[in-house]
């Protein structure tokens, strides 16, 4: 059995050694919020060329969006930023981020365009616009719109005491 368990340790340390940083770190609540609202701008990006090649043009609400809550959408990329950046270095970084939002925008690429999509797109649209410039709003749009964006590596675990326990 020791000699098993020496086999068994070998080999994780072995996998660990080999993945290096590229594991993906755990998400916290806020950057969470930030990739939901990431994958928000990314949906809506691409909504809005893909209904502007099939006669709805939502392009030029959507560079309102992207105007009004330039800062907004500033801070939710710095927070995604800095979770890309646990454990690598400046270069590192920066590519494991844009191969996050890459992937957001890619996820949506194979929709179809149809006239009840960019109905629906046009809604998300007005509601990112009309809405105040706080992350928790676009945060709360996003769920309303049921965008629930990829978080390699999960979120990170949280532990509650209940009532009574030390």
């Amino acid at each position: 059995m020791n000699k098993f368990r020496k086999m068994v340790m070998s080999a994780a340390l072995g996998s660990v050694a080999l993945s290096g940083t590229a594991q993906a770190a755990c998400w916290t609540p806020a950057e969470v919020d930030a990739a939901k609202v990431r994958d928000l701008q990314s949906r809506m990006m691409v909504a809005a060329l893909r209904c502007a090649k099939s006669g709805h043009d939502l392009l030029p609400e959507y560079n309102k969006f992207v105007r009004e809550k330039r800062s907004v959408l500033k801070l939710g990329n710095g927070v995604l930023r800095s979770h890309f950046a646990k454990g690598r270095n400046a270069k590192q970084a920066l590519r494991a981020y844009d191969r996050y939002a890459v992937s957001l925008a890619n996820r949506y690429g194979a929709g179809s365009g149809d006239l009840s999509e960019c109905k629906h797109m046009k809604l998300l649209v007005t509601a990112a616009v009309q809405s105040d410039s706080r992350l928790t709003s676009l945060v709360d749009i996003a769920q309303q719109h049921a965008l629930s964006p990829e978080l390699p590596g999960g979120r990170c675990g949280i532990v509650m005491a209940s009532k009574g326990q030390p």
